[in-house]
């Protein structure tokens, strides 16, 4: 390796490019960056970045240009090449949406993003020209130029120290997110405090870098290496198992590691407890806090050979503090401190007047000479943060909370404002409660970050007030998934009637409900096909983190994504799952569980049974689902019934098994019996059905009476009467779709239908049969519930003339399928404990 002068402080009152070409020529060849499918020396990395130095030139752009790449070499050399061009970087993370990069370029002013084959046409849906220089220049295409003069290239556009070389987006409180605009010379400071300012790393040393480089803690470590002699080998953690990392560390060489406490405890479980992450000189921390107990385990994978560092910054001011342990100090208890400024910076904290001390509790504010950035575009923003100081220094005033002890060592409390650390990524819940506001089904929403009573890390709730009949969570995390990065998704989605509010209409956020607690232990999945069914739960739910041991119906699950996952199971899986239906997933409603399930391939001799709640002491309730519908449709129904007895869903023969459906309410009824009578042989029957349900329990409790059986209860839930004129018909438009239709039905059952049309089938086939069911008058105890905001609650009410005995008809808030989902389905589970109670005798409470 050619010699090259160190990096210094000094250094940082230059620009970027000399110091980035000194160092390439100096290793010309030597790997300077390499990803798990290439690797560039200085030679290399020049070259290409020449290459699309020389593209953006040709555009005629002299606005930002935006880099859309993955994790990889390419990524490296378009930055330097953008930067070589005299104009602005601005990276785009390929993991974002495209509403959202589009943002990004739109507030930046950028029109040209270099981008690759794999991310064109994300690349064209957000930027008017999309440049490929591997593409159009592939490298070896031509005989290159002399390195010399494809260095003298890349010099000579010059740039002032105080001109912007990056524009990295943060996290809005309003909603819009803020494009931090770095200067060269608080980029290559920080590049010196990085590195070797901090001796953490420098020539000679092997850099893990998993840090995503659109962001401003992956962009440094990319700038530190190429400014410091490192080698930086890139590791993907989003496209590749955290699992693997420790072998691939030592592959590499790797000696030193920045990597977020998150990704950390992922390369920590696939260790064991007694794995060792080899060869580590220096680890490095930052993102969110890491407590004492963590901090233990952390320092015994790492063995006394490696220094810790937890660190702190902001995209506004790069690195600001750092806490280093050498193995002889003792680990601080409770949340580890963020320690000291680094060189060249002070700290101070100010108090609510506005007042700034040198120690205490308050709002944190860095002070330097190094520092530099503005919020692109926005002056007013940037004064209210930004100070310019008569000595020459600047001073930044960050959202942080925490406590300068006497000796200068900073400790975070939490925010000034809403906005929280998730996965050591900023987020400002606004910008989700934003979203949501623009949602059709949303009335109003509300995104807080609350501490997870299970592993004490930050998570998103979003409070939901939906507009007209509630939305699944999955759908509501879809909807910000759609829009925003994942680490906006929230973890818990609660619906409300209402937000919590004080007397002066303000939003009360201290009246707001827990989220639901799992009180089950976290745990990973521990194979393969644990994890495929964890991806089918996950897709299914939205969510990208959850133990194998949480409950679906918990995380938000309900009969739609049940019967949504065992398409998908059947679509990955075939016939590794056998008869896969989403009664075993009401059985076995965990990854661990429903994973030994399906891969069993159980076969269930009555697939029309599913036991909704299955432990009780009286007699059990059964509940008869819609057509259509899973019986797994009823489970939150079940569960929210407070008195002490069974709780048993029936569903149609072949909706989810093989076989010929029943051709008859009666039919239906006779089967259904018969599965019932050889659970319970002998009344007091109790009988319940919703929808078309609700005809087939009535006729159910007909042909018991008729054996003689003693049926105490039959509940009704939002079924029209057996009078076909009062059921909507359906109507079409041409006799062939008449035709088509009568073929689809004759098929249901039969002919497989691929996703949930088979359900759809179902449904009809209920409607079909409801326009030619009569019974005669009912004598028997019956309650009727009624949707009271459905479009056809009218015609559901009117069961006088088909009830003789003892009947109530009782209205609840909801639509017809609302009523069996929370919030509603409160009233519902009210309405039948009640009359469970009073079948036992038992009084009100």
């Amino acid at each position: 390796m050619t010699a090259f002068a160190p990096l210094t402080e000094e250094l940082a009152q230059g620009h970027l490019m000399p110091r980035i070409v000194e160092v390439a020529l100096a290793r010309a060849g030597e790997v300077v960056v390499a990803d798990d499918r290439a690797a560039l020396t200085g030679a290399d990395l020049l070259r290409r970045a020449a290459s699309v130095r020389a593209a953006v030139l040709r555009s005629g752009s002299d606005a930002p240009v935006a880099v859309l790449r993955g994790h990889d070499v390419g990524a490296v050399a378009a930055i330097v090449g953008v930067v070589a061009a005299g104009v602005p970087v601005v990276v785009l993370d390929p993991t974002t949406p495209a509403p959202r990069l589009r943002h990004y370029v739109q507030a930046a002013g950028t029109t040209v993003c270099i981008s690759d084959a794999a991310r064109a046409a994300t690349a064209a849906e957000v930027a008017e020209l999309v440049l490929d220089p591997e593409r159009d220049d592939p490298p070896g295409s031509h005989d290159p130029a002399t390195l010399p003069a494809v260095a003298a290239e890349l010099l000579a556009r010059t740039a002032r120290p105080e001109d912007v070389a990056l524009i990295v987006y943060t996290s809005g409180s309003t909603g819009a997110p803020k494009g931090v605009a770095c200067d060269h010379r608080s980029i290559l400071h920080d590049a010196w405090v990085n590195s070797t300012g901090t001796d953490c790393y420098g020539a000679g040393r092997t850099v893990v870098h998993l840090l995503p480089m659109a962001f401003s803690a992956g962009i440094c470590v990319t700038f530190a290496g190429l400014l410091s002699g490192a080698t930086l080998q890139l590791f993907d953690p989003r496209s590749r198992s955290v699992s693997e990392l420790p072998a691939w560390m030592r592959q590499v060489g790797a000696d030193t590691l920045l990597a977020s406490p998150a990704i950390l405890r992922g390369a920590l479980a696939a260790l064991g407890p007694t794995g060792r992450l080899d060869g580590l000189r220096s680890l490095t921390m930052a993102g969110e806090t890491v407590h004492g107990r963590e901090l233990e385990a952390i320092r015994r994978a790492v063995g006394p050979g490696c220094s810790l560092r937890n660190r702190y910054g902001s995209t506004e001011t790069w690195l600001m503090t750092e806490y280093a342990l050498e193995a002889d100090d003792p680990s601080p208890s409770g949340a580890t401190p963020v320690g000291w400024a680094v060189p060249g910076a002070t700290l101070a904290v100010e108090d609510e007047q506005g007042v700034r001390h040198t120690e205490g509790t308050g709002r944190v504010v860095l002070r330097s000479r190094w520092l530099g950035g503005s919020y692109y575009r926005d002056p007013e923003r940037t004064a209210a943060v930004w100070t310019e100081h008569p000595d020459g220094t600047r001073s930044f005033r960050t959202s942080d909370i925490g406590t300068l002890g006497s000796d200068g060592c900073l400790r975070l409390l939490g925010r000034s404002d809403h906005s929280v650390k998730i996965r050591g990524l900023l987020v400002e819940p606004g910008e989700v409660d934003a979203l949501l506001f623009t949602q059709p089904d949303v009335r109003e929403a509300l995104t807080v970050g609350r501490p997870s009573p299970r592993t004490g890390r930050t998570v998103l709730v979003s409070y939901v007030v939906p507009d007209g009949p509630r939305p699944q969570a999955s759908a509501v995390r879809a909807a910000v998934r759609a829009e925003l990065p994942s680490h906006f998704v929230p973890e818990h989605v609660v619906f409300l009637d209402a937000l919590p509010r004080t007397e002066r209409g303000k939003l009360d956020r201290s009246a707001l409900p827990e989220p639901p607690l799992s009180s089950a232990p976290w745990e990973a999945p521990r194979s393969s096909w644990e994890e495929i069914v964890f991806e089918q739960f996950a897709a299914v739910l939205e969510l990208d983190e959850f133990s194998i041991h949480d409950d679906f119906f918990e995380l938000g699950g309900d009969s739609l994504a049940a019967e949504a996952l065992v398409s998908r199971m059947l679509a990955v899986a075939g016939e590794r799952v056998g008869t896969l239906s989403t009664s075993v997933l009401a059985e076995a409603p965990t990854v661990a569980r429903f994973a030994d399930v399906a891969r069993a391939g159980t076969r269930t001799s009555t697939p029309t049974l599913v036991p909704l709640r299955p432990e009780g002491q009286g007699r059990a309730l059964y509940l008869v689902a819609g057509a259509g519908s899973a019986a797994l449709a009823l489970r939150t129904l079940a569960h929210r019934i407070e008195a002490d007895v069974p709780v048993i869903g029936l569903q149609a023969h072949g909706l989810e098994n093989r076989g010929i459906p029943d051709w008859s309410v009666r039919a239906i009824a006779r089967r259904h019996l018969k599965v019932v009578r050889a659970r319970q042989p002998e009344g007091p029957y109790r009988l319940a059905g919703h929808s078309f349900g609700g005809l087939v329990a009535l006729e159910m409790a007909q042909q018991l009476r008729a054996a003689g059986q003693e049926v105490e209860l039959l509940a009704v839930l939002d079924s029209f009467p057996p009078e076909p004129g009062l059921a909507p018909h359906g109507e079409f438009p041409t006799l062939t779709a008449k035709a088509k239709e009568a073929v689809s039905l004759a098929l249901t059952g039969i002919a497989p239908h691929p996703g949930l049309g088979h359900y759809i089938r179902f449904f009809r086939q209920g409607m079909f049969l409801q326009r030619f069911y009569r019974t005669d008058v009912y004598p028997g105890r019956t309650v009727v519930v009624v949707a009271a905001d459905d479009v056809d609650a009218a015609a559901r009410r009117k069961w006088d003339d088909h009830l003789s005995g003892p009947a109530r008809i009782i209205d609840v808030p909801g639509e017809h399928m609302s009523i069996l989902r929370e919030p509603r389905v409160g009233a519902v589970a009210d309405i039948l404990s009640a009359a469970l109670r009073e079948t036992d005798g038992t009084p009100a409470p």
